[in-house]
């Protein structure tokens, strides 16, 4: 991929990367065919860590604490990001749509603290992680169905180059703006 991604336009990189899903720094797709190939080099770290590691840890209903599989999951990210000192990264902690959008944003960031800190542990050095909530305004699966819901309690590890491109909103915020009504849903 990395070939083909030197021979489009900056804009053009960018709207496909975000086509085919791969997250790309807000600071990254507002430099469009201006900058040089750090869209480029940021999306190609980003594709390999999303390839070579998995991006996302998922945590059981109402919790923030690391599971098995998160904890080996942290651990493929933190190897990784060690290798890769010159990266910045944003945890993205998620929540289900259960309960009141208060309750999602506290639960969201204690998701993306637990991620943080168990980076630290690992060697991540902490001046590189940022965490932000958002609770449930960015729902993965918007459906009643218990086992479809769970996709939403998650944490995700953003990959930034450089501090230029860390994250758009100071580390910790929630998000701006109205928060999207929803009809309560059923559990049982």
């Amino acid at each position: 991929m990395s070939w083909s991604c030197r021979k489009l336009p900056g804009g053009m990189l960018v709207g496909v990367l975000l086509a085919a899903g791969v997250a790309v720094a807000p600071q990254a797709a507002a430099q469009g065919g201006d900058g040089p190939m750090l869209i480029g080099a940021a999306a190609a770290k980003a594709v390999e860590f999303q390839t070579q590691v998995g991006d996302r840890v998922f945590f059981s209903e109402s919790s923030a604490e690391l599971g098995v599989r998160g904890r080996v999951a942290l651990e493929a990210q933190a190897a990784w990001l060690v290798r890769h000192p010159d990266l910045q990264v944003t945890i993205e902690g998620h929540a289900d749509d259960a309960g009141a959008a208060r309750l999602n944003l506290e639960i969201a960031q204690r998701r993306a603290e637990a991620v943080r800190r168990r980076l630290i542990e690992l060697g991540v050095r902490q001046e590189r992680i940022h965490t932000v909530a958002y609770g449930r305004l960015r729902l993965l699966a918007d459906c009643a169905d218990p086992a479809c819901a769970s996709q939403n309690r998650r944490a995700v590890t953003i990959i930034h180059v450089g501090p230029e491109t860390a994250a758009a909103e100071p580390p910790g915020a929630a998000p701006r703006g109205p928060s999207p009504r929803r009809a309560p849903r059923r559990l049982n």
